[in-house]
């Protein structure tokens, strides 16, 4: 599932070849700027949906391709920031700069309380403890009514906004959206890789490969996961704070353990070890979630057969899969 050649090249300190991160940021940059011209509103606003909940999973991949540490309760980080967000700015507005401070802030409590009671444990007793946890904060938001809506969720938020002092930015627009969705995608995409590349992430993969010589050389197994835990939960608040304002609506599906199962299964696809294939796992599943459970209510079955070939054609992932016929190594 991982990227060993990747994570190798960051344990030995070696980047990937600058060049041809120029040339894929450059692509981007080129596509980004075009869709606009040619996308429908609600084309752009399902784009920006799929840059916010790409950016969670990004976030998941710190933990799963880096740390080893796969979570079935990663969408209580999320969602939850989401939920926070929502309340506030029902009192405060929906401020841009506020809502992704909460969000963020958010993220990062509920990741230290998760990684309290998961730090010490490894492979499976982590999934299940994250599952529990999980659970725990879903039944919070599902049962406190007054505060999230329970089981309808939050409909009705106010409208994003960026206060720039002498004005206000309105944000409510697809067209805006989709800028700010893609800002912070870009951002998150620049947090983890510097979380990646630095010390702290070196060190993260060097617990997931050799745990026990880590611990002989010194190093604290479980303030080192608890780091990534903290960076992961930070990128996912952020996420999880604009992810409101696109559909104006937020509901207790979003902190579900099946929403994390779903993150586990967009980050396989794209590329485990994968900064980018976060991105493009999660457009190839909610692209077949939107456009064809239109024509069918099988449409999870077309999921589960692309997940089963990606693991028997692409084992590390739709990005590592096409950068090999290319002639790369998989590489971000």
């Amino acid at each position: 599932m991982s990227d060993t050649v990747k994570l190798q090249d960051a344990a030995n300190g070696r980047a990937p070849a600058p060049s041809r991160q120029i040339l894929a940021l450059g692509v981007i940059a080129v596509l980004a700027a075009l869709l606009p011209l040619v996308a429908s509103d609600y084309q752009l606003r399902f784009v920006a949906e799929i840059l916010i909940v790409g950016a969670a999973v990004l976030s998941l991949d710190l933990l799963v391709g880096y740390g080893g540490l796969v979570s079935l309760g990663h969408a209580t980080l999320f969602g939850g920031a989401a939920y926070a967000a929502a309340v506030a700015s029902r009192s405060l507005g929906a401020d841009l700069t506020l809502m992704v401070g909460i969000g963020t802030l958010t993220g990062m409590v509920m990741a230290f309380i998760t990684g309290i009671v998961v730090m010490r444990t490894i492979a499976l007793f982590f999934l299940i403890l994250t599952l529990i946890v999980g659970q725990i904060f879903w039944e919070i938001a599902f049962h406190w009514r007054d505060v999230t809506g329970g089981a309808d969720g939050m409909r009705g938020l106010p409208t994003l906004s960026l206060n720039l002092g002498v004005t206000k930015l309105d944000l409510s627009s697809s067209f805006a959206l989709y800028v700010t969705a893609a800002v912070l995608a870009f951002a998150a995409w620049a947090v983890a890789r510097s979380f990646v590349n630095a010390p702290i992430g070196r060190a993260l993969i060097g617990t997931r490969e050799r745990q026990l010589r880590m611990s002989a050389l010194g190093y604290d197994i479980a303030r080192i996961r608890m780091m990534a835990l903290l960076a992961s939960g930070a990128i996912a608040g952020a996420a999880g704070s604009l992810y409101p304002f696109v559909n104006q609506y937020i509901g207790p599906n979003s902190m579900q353990w099946t929403f994390s199962a779903m993150m586990v299964v967009m980050l396989v696809i794209g590329g485990v070890g994968s900064l980018y294939g976060a991105f493009i796992g999660t457009a190839v599943y909610l692209g077949i979630q939107t456009y064809i459970s239109s024509y069918t209510d099988r449409w999870q079955l077309v999921v589960g057969l692309i997940f089963v070939l990606t693991v028997m054609i692409m084992p590390r992932g739709i990005v590592h899969g096409v950068g090999s016929l290319f002639g790369g190594k998989g590489k971000q």
